[in-house]
């Protein structure tokens, strides 16, 4: 025994497991999904991804919107080219619906006047958080709260939202004490205004919403007397109001000239089927997307999220035109809205920032499927799987004393099945995360290194007759056998953990069971073929 102590290969498994118990002790393990619950979403874009550059801008802008806070745990990935997996340690419901909601959006934020854009969300350099600088929520009346979000813009931006906005207020009057009275020109400001796409509204859905719209909704940011026909033309989505039972022959023309810079066609949803039939025939992908009822349909189709008036002294009115072009731009404005609540205030302005922080993605997002696992259920996880290994060693244990009925040969087999899985774990931990994957790559190579353990103890337990040759021999001879195997598994994983990076659970099974088994050929095969020649050598 003191002899076998010494040997290297001992020597060399006695460190590992050192090592993993430092490994463990230090860094611990970084549980998965399934074990400490959270929810992953699999997010399907509208076309493929190619470019490394835009996959990188994608990966950056998903994890900014996934971790606002920067205390989430959260993982992005590219799953092949049209699909990101990302996973963040939330089951909160309502956190949850909330962050789908912030993903579902491309994030193009536009703002338009007269049917031109001023600026987008690249245009501005900063958002200002601070309180002194109107950052702010004041309530304003019962079931009433004014939000505001300071921003600031880049100087060609804001060059030109100064050409853009020059004088577009009309005097109206005079009052006493105040001054001059303005009428001011609206901007509309659009998050993810679709593009390519046209609307097909019903005669009934177009007067609904043109009375909702005139009658206005303060907390949904919908001033008194809006203008559909305004809302429509700063869109500058094209659009046809459907009457009767079918299109005019007027109206098939204009949509066979739209077909070709109007892939898709935006339907509000009393549209009769025949209107929808007819979209088809000519050739558009007919889309129905599911709105709220409460709100018009033509403010929710557009992306249209707020109407905010300017003001006179943003379009410098009393500035002469001939000072134009040495009035120096304005950079700092502010969006404001109006919400019920002081929470929903906070939501709205929260959300609203981290898509102008994040920026925009540079193609749409088509769908998103999620998986939430509650962090109870994924103890549970986590202990049956404890139980399973425990009981396929027992089992395992079992059927090896009868087959060998030498209580020797069963306990080095159990104890280095027990080693490879700690240090199987420690390794692994250190290049991804523990999850049911990785339990199952455990049990898969716990059980081609029993398989090899038994081929090893065949081998040397065949005895030196009929030309067999000695220990060392037949050692050697199990060995070839056990690294074919371990060689044969090694290439079957590698193609899984290079082209599914970003698929948690098969990439962790991949990665894990290639871990297993490379600690099986180089590490507790060798020591337990050496414990195995001394027990035999004295048997």
């Amino acid at each position: 025994m003191s002899e076998l102590i010494k040997n290297y290969k001992i020597i060399l498994l006695l460190a590992f497991m050192m090592g993993s118990f430092l490994i463990i002790g230090i860094n611990g393990i970084d549980f998965g999904i399934d074990f400490k619950g959270g929810t992953l979403f699999q997010i399907e874009f509208d076309e493929p991804i190619l470019d490394l550059e835009e996959r990188a801008r994608i990966t950056t802008t998903i994890s900014q919107r996934l971790d606002w806070t920067g205390l989430r745990d959260t993982s992005v990935n590219f799953f092949g080219e049209e699909f990101v997996i990302a996973q963040v340690a939330e089951t909160d419901p309502a956190t949850v619906e909330r962050i789908e909601s912030l993903l579902m959006k491309q994030g193009r934020f536009e703002v338009i006047i007269d049917g031109q854009t001023v600026f987008t969300g690249e245009g501005i350099i900063d958002i200002i958080k601070d309180p002194t600088k109107g950052y702010s929520l004041q309530q304003q009346e019962e079931n009433s709260v004014l939000w505001t979000l300071p921003f600031i813009l880049k100087s060609d931006a804001a060059e030109r939202f100064k050409d853009l906005s020059w004088h577009k207020c009309e005097l109206t009057g005079y009052e006493q004490g105040t001054g001059r009275q303005y009428e001011c020109e609206q901007t509309y400001f659009y998050i993810d205004r679709p593009k390519e796409t046209m609307l097909v509204v019903s005669r009934e859905t177009y007067e609904t919403d043109r009375l909702l719209l005139i009658e206005g909704n303060r907390n949904e940011n919908i001033p008194v007397e809006t203008e559909i026909e305004k809302i429509l033309l700063n869109s500058t989505m094209p659009y046809l109001i459907a009457d009767d039972e079918s299109f005019t022959e007027e109206q098939v023309a204009e949509l066979a000239i739209l077909l070709q810079s109007n892939q898709s066609v935006l339907v509000s949803p009393d549209l009769p089927e025949s209107f929808k039939q007819e979209l088809d025939s000519i050739g558009f992908e007919v889309l129905e997307p599911g709105f709220e009822a409460a709100l018009p349909f033509v403010w929710q189709a557009t992306g249209l999220k707020q109407i905010i008036s300017l003001s006179s002294d943003v379009t410098n009115q009393d500035i002469p035109d001939e000072a134009k072009a040495t009035t120096e731009p304005i950079s700092n404005l502010l969006i404001r809205g109006f919400a019920p609540t002081l929470e929903e205030a906070q939501e709205r302005r929260s959300d609203l920032s981290i898509l102008l922080e994040s920026g925009s993605l540079p193609v749409g997002v088509k769908s998103i499927s999620k998986e939430t696992i509650s962090p109870l259920l994924g103890e549970n996880f986590l202990v049956n799987a404890g139980l399973i290994g425990l009981v396929a060693l027992l089992v395992v244990a079992l059927v090896i004393f009868l087959r060998y009925r030498v209580l020797k040969l069963t306990v080095p087999i159990v104890f280095i099945g027990l080693c490879e899985v700690f240090i199987t774990v420690a390794l692994a931990s250190l290049i991804s995360k523990f999850d049911l994957g990785a339990v199952a790559g455990i049990l898969a190579a716990v059980g081609t290194g029993v398989d090899d353990q038994i081929i090893i103890t065949d081998e040397l337990m065949k005895g030196g007759e009929g030309g067999e040759g000695s220990l060392v021999t037949r050692a050697k001879r199990a060995f070839f056998m056990v690294i074919a195997a371990a060689a044969t598994t090694l290439v079957v994983m590698l193609p899984i953990i290079v082209i599914g990076f970003g698929l948690g659970k098969l990439v962790g099974f991949a990665i894990t069971t290639s871990v297993g088994v490379l600690v099986g050929v180089l590490i507790t095969r060798p020591a337990f073929a050496e414990i195995t020649k001394e027990i035999l050598s004295n048997y």
